[in-house]
């Protein structure tokens, strides 16, 4: 008797719930045999799927980069600087403009010692005893390099000694200038009746930082 038919003989003496018990067996075992090398298979799938999609993302970033840098090398290289440069330059015309309304009735600085000198010669009572010039005092920086610009507050402090009218008119005349100055203190004493010892401080803006010098210097 062959190997094959003792099985059978030892398989057909079972009972049916035996049979049905090694045929399931067998079943599941082949079952389990035939799912390895699928999911093997599929394991292989996803692997490449989710390769793939990062391939495809990264492409895309890749394309928009590209994209960016060519639309950058298409523009000129120099817009943003000379965007820039204009509206740099527009600033400081409308600060000049607003400089020059602000200095536009006010004597010029230069012009400060003939001015205050032909009024003082026309004041009769009043004698100039002291001048001293204030060293300029930067108020605003505008603008960079060369167009860089400065606006000074130029000052100039006065001693006069003489009566109170004749101190009144010359008062009166400073204010009375067509062209501008500021008073800044003015300080009046009586030294001995009727005359009377009077500081005066005024200033003018300019954008140049020259000394205010008197007359006959």
């Amino acid at each position: 008797m062959s190997r094959f038919d003792s099985l059978a003989t030892k398989y057909d003496a079972l009972t049916l719930r035996e049979r049905g018990i090694i045929f399931f067996a067998a079943l599941f075992g082949l079952l389990m045999l035939l799912s390895m090398p699928v999911e093997s298979l599929w394991k292989e799938y996803r692997l490449a799927s989710q390769t793939l999609s990062q391939t495809r993302a990264t492409n895309h970033i890749s394309e928009q980069q590209l994209a960016l840098y060519q639309e950058r090398l298409a523009q000129d290289p120099h817009r943003d600087f000379l965007q820039r440069k204009a509206l740099l330059e527009k600033e400081h015309q409308q600060l000049d403009k607003a400089l020059e309304e602000q200095t536009l009735d006010m004597v010029p600085a230069r012009l400060m010692p003939t001015v205050l000198a032909r009024m003082l010669d026309g004041a009769k009572g009043l004698t100039l005893t002291g001048f001293e010039s204030i060293a300029p005092v930067p108020l605003i920086e505008v603008g960079e390099g060369e167009q860089k610009l400065n606006l000074y507050s130029h000052g100039m402090a006065l001693t006069l000694e003489g009566d109170f009218f004749a101190v009144q008119r010359f008062v009166e005349a400073v204010e009375g200038l067509e062209n501008k100055l500021y008073w800044k203190r003015m300080d009046y004493r009586v030294k001995a009746y009727p005359k009377a010892e009077v500081q005066l401080m005024l200033h003018t803006l300019s954008v140049n930082e020259d000394f205010i010098r008197v007359a006959n210097q």
